[in-house]
């Protein structure tokens, strides 16, 4: 796995969260007669940044574990073993 795929493995959801919000904030500036101005709530873009966390980390999830090991439906008995004494 490569360091980028870890780390973001590792972030916690509130990190994203916090992530997301910046770049929220970051894009949401409107400028008005030389003053910048928020164009959405604080707040409402709060809510939306942990509602993508928790979607992003949901994914993720879903993702990882489709990609991980699969049971493949190998059925192993007691008697398959003996053979391999030899």
């Amino acid at each position: 796995m490569s360091s980028a795929k870890e780390a973001m493995a590792k972030i916690s959801p509130h990190e994203l969260a916090a992530a997301i919000y910046v770049e929220l904030v970051g894009r949401a500036f409107l400028r008005v007669d030389n003053v910048a101005v928020i164009k959405p709530e604080a707040g409402e873009l709060v809510k939306l940044s942990f509602e993508l966390a928790a979607a992003f980390k949901k994914v993720e999830g879903a993702h990882q574990a489709a990609a991980g090991p699969q049971n493949v439906g190998y059925d192993v008995q007691l008697s398959d073993m003996s053979g391999w004494k030899k």
